[in-house]
């Protein structure tokens, strides 16, 4: 029988998740970003959608290995939302967080749909601030 992740320790239980999670988007770190030394990581992620595309490239500096776990369970629990809302559905949305800030970049149908995805994210819990770059046509 395999271990719970209940039994692993609390940040080791976050980026266990936040990997899964990322995974299950699609979207695919290289091992030099998700293993950055400590006081150090520069991120880098992309989405393509049909002809839309979004691009984001954030320099993160953490303290400790926890606060990069903290940011990836928000991009996480975000994503999530968004994706049982529906409101990301076949849009290219990044979703990036900077010590609890929540950062969306890309391109939604409608001015409505990029609003209520910021609204979504702004709603999530342990959300400090939303900065919201969503573009739409």
């Amino acid at each position: 029988m395999a271990p719970s992740l209940r039994s692993f320790p609390k940040c080791m239980r976050l980026a266990s998740i936040a990997t899964i999670a990322l995974t299950l988007a699609g979207i695919q770190l290289p091992a030099s970003q998700v293993h950055a030394a400590e006081g150090e990581s520069v991120d880098s992620r992309s989405v393509t959608i049909d002809h839309d595309s979004a691009h984001l490239e954030g320099h993160h500096h953490y303290q400790s290995s926890a606060d990069r776990a903290n940011d990836a369970l928000l991009i996480t629990e975000v994503k999530s939302a968004l994706a049982e809302d529906g409101v990301a559905d076949d849009s290219a949305i990044v979703v990036d967080c900077d010590h609890g800030k929540i950062l969306l970049s890309g391109v939604m149908k409608s001015a409505e749909d990029a609003k209520h995805a910021g609204d979504i994210a702004a709603g999530a819990a342990g959300v400090v601030a939303v900065k919201n770059q969503l573009t739409w046509h």
